[in-house]
């Protein structure tokens, strides 16, 4: 269900201003409701923190999942102010609920594995050694759809031991040590220090783009959300842990 349009006003809500905060006023009690990629747990959940210190009496909710999933969610009802994908073709399936998406960040996914290297992994050919045991995302997830293409560039033809439903499933995995290897994306290895990676050969196509966008009843304040993620304040949160600014 849409929540109520809140009589809060923006008072500093441009993203192309390099302002630390966008703040509300007069300040109320007001909840804005996210739907975000599950690659994004980490950097939406600081940035949501940010912008609740900025903006005291609103409170954000973030659920994180596939963007696939997120997206029959909002076709389905469930309630969304602001949902960031990471797959346009997800986002474009809510274009009636989610209009006027705009790029936020990019990011690609890379081959994993544990620092010390148990499996002398040295190529993207290795994955083709039927003793090494990896996993990626499902197909229709953003990280799925990426390493189909980037396997297909390096001439991969091994088939994962399983296909999880984010990347989060993923990593979890790759860090309990239940696989050798696993397709996660490059922030992932940024935040696990005991995990190191390996590139694919063509960037391009292992990349995906994410994009934000809010409800055409969302409040003023799940706009200036939208808006924080796309200013430089959200924007560093993003570069830090190894997202790539939109392309121009």
């Amino acid at each position: 269900m849409a929540l109520t349009a809140s009589v809060l006003t923006l008072t500093s809500c441009s993203a192309s201003t390099d302002n630390a905060t966008q703040s509300l006023a007069p300040s109320a009690d007001t909840e804005i409701v996210v739907l975000a990629a599950a690659s994004l747990t980490q950097t939406f959940t600081e940035i949501s923190s940010n912008f609740e210190l900025a903006n005291p009496g609103v409170k954000v909710t973030i659920s994180f999942a596939g963007s696939a999933t997120l997206a029959e969610q909002i076709k389905q009802g469930a309630p969304a102010d602001v949902f960031a994908s990471a797959s346009s073709s997800a986002m474009l399936s809510v274009a009636y609920e989610i209009p006027n998406p705009k790029n936020f960040a990019r990011n690609r996914v890379v081959i994993a594995y544990p620092s010390a290297n148990p499996k002398n992994i040295v190529t993207s050919q290795d994955l083709n050694n039927k003793d090494l045991i990896w996993i990626q995302c499902d197909h229709q997830v953003p990280c799925g759809a990426a390493a189909d293409k980037a396997l297909a560039v390096d001439g991969v033809t091994a088939q994962p031991k399983s296909l999880e439903p984010d990347v989060n499933s993923v990593l979890n995995k790759l860090i309990a040590g239940e696989v050798d290897a696993a397709i996660v994306y490059l922030t992932d290895v940024f935040a696990n220090s005991n995990l190191t990676s390996l590139e694919f050969k063509d960037k391009v196509s292992a990349a995906t783009s994410y994009s934000i966008g809010t409800s055409s009843a969302a409040s003023p304040a799940a706009q200036a959300f939208a808006a924080y993620v796309l200013s430089k304040s959200g924007q560093d949160v993003l570069i830090a842990a190894g997202f790539d600014a939109p392309p121009d």
